[in-house]
């Protein structure tokens, strides 16, 4: 039997939205409907995870506790015993979400297309549609499994990832028209969900601003957007205008006092340059490359190539019959140039992750743990921390955490040893490299075989709108996206579990509501105990895909 306490919330997911368009395009008139809720409401900006990066930051947003505890990092990790990586899904977290604890107490909950939600989650009350780590856009990303058909019969699909740059040349138009033919279909299914299968606590993810502002989110834009101009190229404001209109949609469908939260998982920004990791560790001494640079090469333009100028048919051919081997070629680019008896650290992940060569740990470890480990870690910070900006000579890095400095909890053994604190994000490290060079720094690249730039990459800090029965009108500081599934449980009137590391937005509300119904902390999550999911060869290929689609690998 449902509980019918509690106040019925709403979360309109933005991936990557950013105050730093928000604001500009509001007081421009463009955004009516967000423009009503940020008036009426209160908001501000929501401080992601470190890495602000989506895997990470979506996870920490479904349990309110920090990778330390639920055990999602990056994109990818490296397989146990071995130097292989293996894909990210939601079976790796062991942290319960915040859909499955109200499920539990009486509540109902639904979720649609939030990322790293696959393998779906059998939700006793409630349904769940996965997002983008799902292989593929059928039965498998739904649950209850016969949702698909209802869905599948009245909309024809269910699009998760219908846009993507990969293997096109330049076409924004057909490749907007795409990105906008997926929002409305996430729109009609969540209007209809939401009258079919009312729920206490509803959340819808659109994916599309992110995936423009990594193409068209470039220093020309940041700048018009700063002095309170339009970006005149690129789909940019396009992007924000069709997803405050979806925004609208769900709003007129809304049953009475009904909260409201926009949120974003993280920020946005230009990218000012891209810093080879591995090639920097090469220089330093610290990586070593076997000799094989050319025949890498050869291969990476291939299938480049393949992916651009090959009919789809052809294209589905390949992936069909020859999955298995696309998937050891992609190791083989990836990892296998170096040479582990001579290597004592490498990177890893879109940010600047840093790996100790740990003996012990990794299968061909070269450094002692201990003194010789905590050396190295010195030594490292201390050269990442002198890097410089080539071209205006400031320093390129604020800061480098030890993993102990930002996470705690059994799984924080699975952290990166160090972690790169870009000057207000703006770099990209990629962990790509070409033997026979040494670049450290470059201009922006190619978001994978398309003609598209990457341009645009993550910030820190997100965006929070709330608006609904006791929210107050104004600001929020220090708001942080560990603290969502606290403060929706608190509007569900359940009690927060002692072992989140979020706590209750308090200053959201009103203050004659939080003193008639003050945040209880009591209890604890449900330890999560089922089998990790593989991807097979195919299915890997497909989520690789997508993940470069977006210009994350």
């Amino acid at each position: 039997m449902t509980d019918n306490t509690g106040i019925r919330t709403v979360v309109f997911g933005l991936d990557g939205a950013t105050l730093n368009c928000i604001r500009p395009m509001v007081k421009a008139g463009l955004l009516p409907n967000t423009a009503r809720l940020m008036n009426e409401g209160c908001w501000g900006e929501l401080r992601s995870t470190i890495h602000p990066i989506t895997p990470q930051a979506w996870t920490t947003f479904l349990t309110g506790k920090n990778a330390g505890q639920h055990g999602i990092y990056d994109f990818t990790r490296r397989r146990a015993g071995t130097y292989e990586l293996e894909f990210i899904n939601a079976s790796k977290r062991q942290a319960e979400s915040v859909l499955s604890i109200m499920s539990r107490q009486g509540k109902r909950a639904g979720a649609i297309a939030v990322p790293f939600t696959f393998p779906p989650e059998s939700i006793e009350n409630g349904f769940m549609l996965s997002g983008l780590d799902s292989p593929a856009e059928d039965a498998r990303a739904v649950a209850p499994a016969e949702l698909y058909t209802e869905l599948k019969e009245k909309f024809e699909a269910y699009y998760i990832h219908l846009g993507s740059p990969v293997g096109r040349k330049n076409d924004p138009e057909a490749l907007w028209a795409d990105m906008a033919r997926e929002d409305e279909n996430r729109t009609q299914i969540s209007l209809h969900l939401m009258q079919t299968r009312p729920c206490d606590l509803f959340m819808t993810v659109y994916n599309n601003v992110d995936r423009i502002q990594h193409n068209d989110y470039d220093l020309e834009a940041e700048a018009a957007l700063e002095a309170g101009e339009m970006p005149q190229s690129g789909h940019l404001v396009e992007a924000y205008k069709h997803a405050d209109k979806q925004l609208g949609r769900i709003l007129e469908a809304l049953p009475p006092d009904t909260v409201v939260l926009i949120i974003s998982d993280h920020g946005a920004g230009p990218i000012r340059k891209v810093f080879h990791l591995n090639n920097w560790l090469e220089r330093e001494g610290l990586l070593t490359f076997r000799g094989e640079g050319r025949s890498v090469s050869a291969v990476r333009s291939s299938r480049e190539l393949a992916k651009r100028l090959l009919p789809r048919w052809m294209k589905n051919f390949i992936k069909t019959r020859l999955g298995r081997m696309q998937a050891k070629i992609e190791s083989f680019v990836f990892l296998s140039r170096i040479d582990w008896s001579r290597t004592q650290a490498y990177g890893l992940g879109m940010y600047g992750n840093i790996h100790i060569n740990l003996a012990g740990r990794e299968p061909q470890g070269t450094v002692k743990p201990g003194q010789e480990y905590e050396q190295l870690r010195d030594r490292i910070a201390e050269g990442i921390m002198a890097l410089k900006d080539p071209d205006t000579g400031e320093p390129a890095v604020e800061r480098v955490w030890r993993r102990e400095e930002l996470y705690d909890g059994p799984l924080m053994e699975v952290a990166p040893d160090l972690l790169i604190g870009w000057k207000d994000y703006a770099y990209y490290a990629s962990v790509a490299s070409d033997s026979g060079t040494d670049t450290i720094f470059s201009g922006h690249g190619k978001i994978d075989s398309s003609d598209f730039t990457h341009v645009g990459t993550h910030r820190l800090a997100g965006t929070i709108v709330a608006w609904g029965p006791h929210i107050k009108k104004g600001r929020i500081n220090d708001a942080r996206l560990l603290d969502l599934a606290p403060t929706m449980l608190y509007l569900a009137d359940l009690p927060i579990p002692e072992d989140m590391n979020g706590r209750v937005l308090e200053g959201l509300f009103d203050e004659e509501f939080l003193k008639s119904k003050p945040p209880r902390y009591e209890g604890t999550t449900r330890a999560i105990s089922g089998e990790e999911f593989a991807y097979s060869d195919d299915e890997a290929k497909g989520v690789e895909e997508r993940l470069k689609g977006l210009g994350y690998i």
